[in-house]
């Protein structure tokens, strides 16, 4: 299966930070051992259980920690796209550009595309709308830029640190299943310690999820921006 940049930076390695630790201490204290016993002499029993169950697991864990980032997180705190950080960028009340700023933006707006954003008046009358009218014009401008290499830099890195708080969710489950079951049905104190230490990472990364991705969101909307006007 061929990767592209997004999914090999943006995908695969959160998966592997907020995933896949977990699942190799348990794959290394307990299945490898026991799978091993099974085939008995078998060339390379080890390398093969370790490679077959790690190897089928990062692409679903992966899509998963997507669905949960993007679905839960993302969805939570900018409600599907109307309250993200380019959507606020344009709206008259929000004070990160001037308007001067944001006039020189909606008049290229209006040269490249034929279309308009919404008015001051507009926004106070119905800033719901407004919002939903802004999410739709940024569509156009994110497709007019694809294949910009700072504005994909900055999406990734976005989209990485999302998928790997959606990652994180899933992560400390396996962590606090591999507390409890290197704690209780098979003790092993190495083993159990690094769940522990992964529990409170991952524990973290939820804590402080809306800081995390507004932030990289602020700043791939910046980029956007600066980017559409160069």
């Amino acid at each position: 299966m061929k990767y592209d940049s997004y999914a090999l930076k943006g995908r695969i390695a959160p998966t592997f930070f907020s995933i896949i630790i977990p699942i190799m201490v348990f794959n290394h204290f307990y299945v490898s051992e026991e799978f091993s016993k099974f085939v008995g002499d078998f060339f390379a029993a080890k390398l093969i259980s370790n490679l077959t169950i790690s190897g089928i697991c990062l692409y679903y864990l992966s899509e998963a920690a997507r669905f949960i980032g993007k679905n839960v997180f993302e969805s939570a705190y900018f409600k599907d796209e109307h309250y993200m950080p380019t959507t606020n960028f344009m709206l008259f009340n929000d004070p990160t550009y001037s308007d001067q700023h944001k006039n020189k933006i909606r008049l290229k707006i209006t040269d490249d595309f034929g279309v308009s954003l919404p008015t001051r008046q507009d926004e106070s009358l119905n800033e719901g709308s407004a919002r939903v009218r802004i999410v739709e014009v940024m569509a156009i401008i994110r497709k007019k830029l694809h294949g910009n290499e700072f504005l994909l830099q900055h999406n990734i890195e976005y989209g990485a640190m999302r998928n790997a708080i959606g990652g994180a969710v899933i992560g400390a489950a396996l962590s606090s299943l591999g507390v409890v079951f290197f704690s209780y049905y098979m003790v092993i104190d190495l083993a159990m310690y690094i769940n522990i230490f992964t529990l409170g990472v991952y524990l973290f990364m939820i804590i402080f999820s809306k800081i995390i991705i507004e932030f990289y969101g602020k700043n791939y909307a910046k980029i956007l921006y600066r980017e559409y006007l160069d």
